[in-house]
């Protein structure tokens, strides 16, 4: 994809020259600490200052807008739970809602649709989850049999696998270009009354399905269970904790946020890099609560606030939230190896655009950059961002925007 001319710059202030005599260019104040221990790459990165950004220009508006509020089939979406951009520009969309793969070429014309649900060959009963793999091939996870495909760049079946031994369930985390597939352990749900925060197992499995290595357990996503002796209920607390996982540089990268760190293995499980950044974490308090429910309540449509908003308030007033508000909302690799980290948002403190902290291949910082506001990200490439936005009407649309980088 080829950036537009039309470029803003999101964030007007950049980041000092720094040291002339540096071959990087970074700014002294930026510098990492770099250090190994026991072959293990630690990089211990300092917060930017809050006020910097890099000079990166994102596009004042979408270069490709795939979705519509009535019209044609292939342009209606529908859970839309991934996408990607093939090396020829055309834009593959997952849309699970129909359990099919939507094609479009580089303008945002369909073009071909791939799959449908079914139990043959290239069908999928339902569609779950899609991956880049290797080359433009897609790997597609469907239920009940936890099975996997492979389709070629023309949407041509390959074969199926899968990565179960056993009863055992599983959900793809990542996918890695040599072949090798993340995999996590699904466990039911304890549904023993109050807070309940199961452990994630990771592992590393190969291109047939066979495991290559055991990564490690870490504490999951923070869950409640209330019973009133009439009615019943479970749900993620709010501003629960989170673990991202992905592929970066051919390594496989683990990063709960209770802290900002993130931890890079190799595919034998040996862990090779972490990476750090100043970050102090902040204690949740009753104020934080009171503003989580003013937050949620605001998004009810006014006509139905009175009555919904109610009940909304007493299920939450049940719930507690972490002792502590993740570092980060998520974390991420671009296609060129570049470390994207997002920043955490407080109850009644949320700015318009996303700010994320862009680290360099090797996991030194670079600084801040913000996107486009109600872009759920899907893929950063060289020169361009790939994600889901969704209008006030709930209408989902597919948006290429255009990325340039300096420096």
């Amino acid at each position: 994809m080829k950036p537009s001319l039309c470029l803003t710059i999101l964030a007007l202030a950049t980041f000092a020259c720094g040291d002339p005599q540096s071959p990087n260019g970074r700014s002294p104040a930026l510098e990492a600490t770099v250090r190994d221990s026991a072959d293990i790459r630690i990089v211990e990165n300092s917060r930017p200052p809050s006020e910097s950004r890099l000079d990166w220009r994102v596009g004042t508006e979408p270069e490709v807008s795939i979705g519509a509020r009535e019209g044609e089939g292939p342009y209606m979406l529908h859970r839309a739970g991934e996408a990607f951009l093939l090396s020829d520009g055309r834009i593959v969309v997952a849309n699970m809602g129909s359990h099919e793969l939507r094609v479009f070429d580089a303008s945002g014309i369909h073009v071909a649709t791939w799959g449908r649900r079914g139990e043959g060959p290239g069908e999928f009963n339902p569609l779950l989850q899609v991956h880049r793999w290797r080359g433009d091939s897609l790997l597609a996870l469907y239920s009940p049999a936890n099975h996997l495909s492979v389709l070629d760049s023309e949407g041509n079946f390959g074969r199926t696998f899968t990565l179960a031994r056993d009863d055992s369930f599983f959900r793809v985390e990542a996918a890695l270009p040599v072949g090798a597939i993340v995999s996590s352990d699904w466990l039911p749900r304890n549904l023993d009354d109050g807070l309940v925060r199961p452990e994630d197992t990771y592992r590393v499995k190969d291109a047939e399905g066979d495991e290559l290595s055991l990564l490690g357990s870490f504490p999951g996503t923070e869950w409640f269970n209330f019973w009133d002796g009439t009615r019943g209920w479970g749900a993620e607390i709010p501003h629960a904790h989170r673990i991202s996982t992905f592929a970066w540089d051919g390594l496989v990268a683990i990063a709960p946020n209770d802290t900002y760190e993130i931890r890079v293995f190799g595919l034998d499980g040996t862990l090779k890099r972490i990476v750090r950044r100043d970050h102090d974490l902040v204690a949740s308090t009753a104020a934080h609560m009171d503003a989580e429910i003013e937050d949620r309540v605001a998004r009810i449509p006014e006509e139905e606030r009175a009555d919904r908003g109610r009940e909304l308030r007493e299920d939450l007033q049940q719930m507690p939230l972490p002792e502590t508000f993740p570092a980060f909302a998520a974390a991420t690799a671009d296609l060129v190896d570049h470390l994207w980290v997002r920043e955490y948002e407080l109850p009644g403190e949320g700015g318009t655009n996303p700010v994320w902290t862009v680290f360099n291949p090797e996991g030194r910082v670079l600084g801040f950059v913000e996107t486009p506001a109600g872009l759920d990200i899907y893929e950063i490439g060289e020169d361009y961002i790939l994600g889901l936005a969704t209008d006030d009407l709930g209408v989902e649309y597919i948006q290429v925007w255009a990325l340039e980088r300096s420096g």
